[in-house]
């Protein structure tokens, strides 16, 4: 019975100290809520600050007469607007801007947007949280942290007109609209450029219309798009807030 009592209670003092030694356990992520305002610098008043996009990578998958290719683009960017404000969740981008080879030889292909269009990226997240303390819970981060990116998705046709907005151009005479939409992802990290990340995904776009192509695309045919992006704003960091 004593021997037992003894084991017994070295056990108690070896795993006390166990957990006395161990570094405190970080909590997970604390309940966030679904998006109810977009904050710019802290403030969540009423109003439209100008950001600015420049590319990192962006690779874009389409089949070419049936047979699948790969295209790496070489730079791009895109301009717009981030709507802070309480009861607010998007972006709007005025402006686009990228090239990338074509897989015919001394062509290339070239996005922009149609004249007066504009593609929305709303946000729909149920679990934001609020500020940018790195290290913390309170961050919306990557997908190797411990918060998840910010859902949402860039529209290349817009929800109110129904115009695809996104007009590709081949160097060879070739162009079409791009519909659908791209699952997006919105970076809170703050980086030392005082940038934050966009990231474009999936095959929800898809070609419309082409004109001039010789079969090469058909109308309704997926892309697949993998995209990342710096935004910039001048304003202040943008920050999605439950």
């Amino acid at each position: 019975m004593r021997l037992r009592k003894l084991l017994l209670t070295t056990g108690a003092i070896v795993a006390a100290g166990a957990m006395a030694l161990a570094p405190a356990a970080q909590a997970s992520s604390p309940t966030g809520g679904p998006i109810a305002a977009t904050a710019v610098n802290g403030s969540t008043a009423t109003a439209d600050s100008t950001i600015a996009l420049t590319m990192k990578s962006t690779s874009v998958q389409i089949a070419l007469y049936g047979i699948t290719t790969t295209i790496n683009c070489t730079a791009g960017s895109a301009g717009g607007v981030v709507h802070a404000g309480v009861g607010k969740n998007s972006f709007t981008l005025t402006s686009m801007s990228m090239t990338c080879p074509s897989v015919f030889p001394g062509t290339s292909l070239a996005f922009n947007l149609a004249s007066g269009c504009t593609v929305e990226v709303p946000f729909a997240d149920n679990n934001v949280h609020n500020g940018f303390v790195v290290g913390t819970d309170t961050i919306d981060t990557g997908t190797s942290a411990k918060v998840s990116n910010v859902d949402g998705a860039l529209q290349a046709t817009n929800a109110g007109s129904g115009v695809h907005c996104v007009v590709v151009t081949i160097s060879n005479g070739c162009t079409f609209r791009v519909g659908g939409s791209a699952t997006a992802a919105f970076n809170e990290t703050a980086k030392s450029t005082n940038t934050q990340d966009l990231l474009l995904s999936g095959s929800g776009l898809q070609i419309k219309s082409p004109v001039g192509c010789l079969g090469m695309y058909s109308s309704n045919q997926a892309i697949t798009l993998t995209a990342d992006f710096n935004v910039y704003t001048a304003a202040g960091l943008i920050d999605f807030q439950k």
